[in-house]
């Protein structure tokens, strides 16, 4: 197609025939208009890629790693590349989008897909056009560059300016119909001399740089959307947010012990209504007509376990054993694919229930959530609470030293005591179940296990399984070669 005979704002005019061409100037960029993009990217290199083939546009360096093939901004070789990064993780000067609407042959603003041209004429409209178009020649696809102040981020490519950035592009994508799968890495080069028959026809439409702010703003408003606000303080001192974080806790453990009460009364009840649920249990499967019974029984037994713990019941290894089996056996009836039974040894089953056990009484959760409204703290209370909790230490720390023997200091006397109480009695635990492995251990294989033997078993680390040893061993309880 050759270039039009004469230009009117926004159309085409070919003799007697005017063509809609979204309001965009067909003017081919020149050399000036390449040079002026340059300038404002006040890059001395590029990253470029000749073809589609990006493996190519990387080199490997004498110590084996990969490192870009970088070309300067003056050479004739950047004129070969249809492909370039105009923006990298940590620096960017435009804002680039790529539109996946196929419009028609020719390479022309008139090729363009009618709906994305009236797009074009609405963002010019509102003095928000693009600066620069490129449009494929072969199916009237086209990607568009907006001029921005630069922006900048660390090493790892976070900063606010590039979140910023990041939702300005997402939000002009969107309305523009852009491709979702488009990396803003490589795109078309507006540098591009060649003469390969697909390279993207590039327009100039103006030198106007916009304050990627500023722009989203008059997006949003543009386009009706919703305007970011930041979030409000919703409380007048530190002490209102102290006690209505107080207030959400306690609403929380309350909401907290009721479901459990109900899980606890309901849940045996409520299994037989569940149409996944065979006679309680939930079966997994390897494929259709083969249950994975090992998986299935363990997960039942697991959650047998939570049930006895939400309950106030004991975690015994009966109980949980039984539970592995039963859930075994209905596995075994209707998914055995022609295997027999083969149920674990005892000695695997009991430690199959200590590892249950030891997963049920080390289970947390994390955060808080009001029972009413389930809504959490926002950052700003967060980082207002750990201020204040930061101070409350230092305040703490003056009450000790000028009344130790005061109100406040016992009653942290007595919390530290409980808390040492309950650790001295969780290690006794731990040293009895490991003496009394070891004992079992020598008494069916005549020799004492080994240390890795003895984690395996008891699931404790190797610092608190030497521990327990050396104790056990000072005491002379532990048998003899």
């Amino acid at each position: 197609m050759s270039l039009p005979n004469h230009y009117v704002a926004g159309t085409t005019r070919h003799t007697d025939v005017t063509l809609f061409t979204g309001d965009l100037d067909d003017t081919p960029a020149g050399y000036t208009d390449r040079d002026a993009l340059l300038a404002h990217l006040d890059r001395q290199v590029l990253h470029g890629s000749k073809s589609r083939d990006f493996a190519s546009a990387y080199l490997t360096t004498k110590d084996g790693t990969r490192a870009p093939r970088m070309y300067r901004i003056n050479s004739d070789t950047l004129g070969k590349c249809e492909y370039v990064q105009l923006t990298n993780k940590q620096y960017a000067a435009v804002m680039v989008i790529d539109i996946d609407v196929p419009g028609t042959a020719g390479g022309h603003p008139v090729n363009l897909n009618d709906e994305v041209k009236a797009k074009f004429s609405q963002l010019i409209a509102h003095n928000m056009g693009p600066a620069w178009v490129g449009i494929n020649p072969v199916n009237g696809k086209c990607q568009a560059l907006w001029l921005i102040d630069p922006i900048y981020a660390d090493v790892s490519g976070q900063s606010r300016h590039m979140a910023l950035l990041a939702a300005a592009t997402h939000t002009l994508g969107q309305w523009l119909g852009h491709d979702s799968h488009f990396a803003h890495r490589f795109s078309r080069s507006p540098f591009y001399t060649g003469d390969s028959p697909t390279a993207y026809r590039w327009y100039r439409q103006h030198h106007h740089i916009r304050r990627v702010g500023d722009f989203l703003k008059e997006l949003r408003t543009m386009t009706g959307q919703e305007q970011y606000t930041k979030p409000r303080q919703q409380f007048s001192s530190g002490r209102e947010l102290i006690t209505a974080v107080k207030t959400r806790r306690e609403e929380a453990q309350r909401f907290k012990a009721l479901s459990q009460d109900v899980e606890s009364e309901l849940a045996g009840e409520l299994d037989q209504y569940d149409p996944e649920l065979t006679q309680g249990v939930r079966v997994l499967w390897i494929r259709e007509g083969r249950a994975a019974r090992d998986e299935t029984a363990f997960r039942h037994a697991l959650k047998i376990a939570h049930r006895l713990r939400q309950s106030g019941q004991r975690m015994t290894d009966a109980a949980i054993i039984d539970a592995y089996e039963q859930a075994y056996a209905i596995a075994q009836e209707i998914g055995a694919d022609g295997r027999k039974l083969e149920l674990p040894p005892m000695r695997d089953r009991q430690t199959m229930a200590r590892r249950v056990r030891g997963y049920v009484t080390q289970a947390k959760t994390h955060g808080y959530v009001s029972a009413s409204g389930g809504k959490q703290a926002t950052a700003t209370e967060r980082k207002a609470l750990a201020t204040m909790g930061r101070r409350g230490g230092k305040k703490a720390a003056e009450r000790w030293e000028k009344d130790p023997n005061g109100e406040y200091a016992q009653k942290r006397r007595e919390t530290l005591s409980k808390t040492h109480k309950r650790k001295r009695i969780q290690g006794l635990s731990n040293r009895q179940k490991v003496g009394q492995f070891v004992t079992t251990f020598w008494i069916e294989t005549d020799r004492l296990p080994s240390w890795k033997e003895i984690q395996k078993e008891t699931g404790l680390s190797r610092a608190t399984v030497a521990r327990h040893m050396a104790t056990l061993k000072k005491a002379g309880e532990l048998p003899t070669d």
